[in-house]
């Protein structure tokens, strides 16, 4: 089974996607790993770093990697934004925040902590911000609306579920999906 995560920022998709790999022993990838590790090498903060590849067009690097991987491998959980749309025979799964929740999983982070939020307004308007700019930026370049649930053959809100009842229902889900095929 192929497997991509996507969703709301602090929705807890990086955490659920490597519980859900423990549990069925799968593989994990994260564009967003990948990600956070240039942007520090390169001294940019996150949305630094993605209007810098934003500026100098380079998605498609990230976009033909994760292609790649969806042709050649089986058994593994894509944890990007766009995965789904690159690996359009993988289960597809977003998962919902509110805001409020976010910035208070943000606070509390280590990834929070690293992107040097101040105070909570602060880290609300970046999230914000952040959301924002990837709807508009996958929108001009691949014309499609990631905010649309239709895309995804299972929407979970976490908002008020513990990350063990996260995965326990990603992974009930997931086993259903597959005894009906």
């Amino acid at each position: 089974m192929k497997i991509t995560i996507t969703g709301d920022l602090y929705s807890g998709k990086s955490s659920v996607a490597k519980g859900v790999c423990e549990e069925m022993d799968y593989t994990y990838y994260s564009v967003g790993e990948l990600q956070r590790k240039l942007a520090v090498e390169k001294g940019m903060t996150i949305m630094e770093y993605n209007d810098y590849v934003f500026q100098n067009n380079l998605d498609h690097e990230v976009d033909n990697r994760t292609m790649a991987i969806g042709i050649k491998n089986e058994n593994f959980i894509f944890d990007a934004r766009l995965a789904w749309h690159f690996i359009p025979n993988s289960f597809k799964i977003y998962f919902k925040v509110d805001i409020d929740s976010a910035v208070q999983r943000a606070m509390k982070s280590k990834r929070g902590k690293s992107e040097n939020y101040t105070c909570v307004v602060e880290a609300k308007e970046r999230i914000l911000g952040r959301r924002k700019l990837e709807i508009m930026r996958f929108n001009e370049m691949y014309n499609i609306d990631i905010d649309n649930d239709s895309n995804y053959d299972l929407v979970i809100d976490t908002t008020h579920m513990t990350m063990d009842e996260v995965i326990k229902k990603t992974i009930k889900k997931l086993r259903e999906c597959c005894d009906k095929n």
